[in-house]
């Protein structure tokens, strides 16, 4: 499992760059996670609930165009990786604070980095 863990913690770094370098996430690459959180919905619903609780702030960003379309899928994976609705909600927060403290000036920013960084700590943190 450690080896799992390892990639995916990669695959995360992976996209946080790519994002903070060209302010997009290609679907190409959130394609694993989204593959791996549909599936794990069926075992665990709790996964479908909290994916969809992070990401409904995301698409109603998305609809008012204040992030795109990876953002969303992004929010998704990661809410499912935590698998409960609390601690995705908790993400979305904390992402935004980063975000917004981080933006240097800027109007938009990459909402995948913060995302991730928020993400990932909630996730260390439960599971210890």
């Amino acid at each position: 499992m450690e080896l799992v863990g390892c990639v995916v913690a990669l695959w995360l770094v992976a996209l946080a760059d790519i994002d903070r370098r060209t302010s997009r996430l290609p679907t190409v690459l959130l394609w694993p996670g989204l593959v791996a959180v549909g599936v794990s919905c069926c075992v665990r619903p709790s996964i479908a609930l909290a994916a969809v609780a992070a990401a409904g702030p995301y698409l109603v960003g998305w609809l008012a165009g204040l992030c795109g379309g990876g953002d969303v899928k992004l929010a998704l994976v990661l809410g499912g990786m935590l698998a409960d609705p609390a601690s995705a909600l908790l993400m979305v927060l904390a992402a935004q604070v980063l975000g917004l403290l981080t933006r240097r000036g800027r109007q938009r920013w990459p909402h995948g980095p913060p995302m991730i960084a928020s993400g990932a700590t909630l996730f260390v943190a439960g599971s210890g």
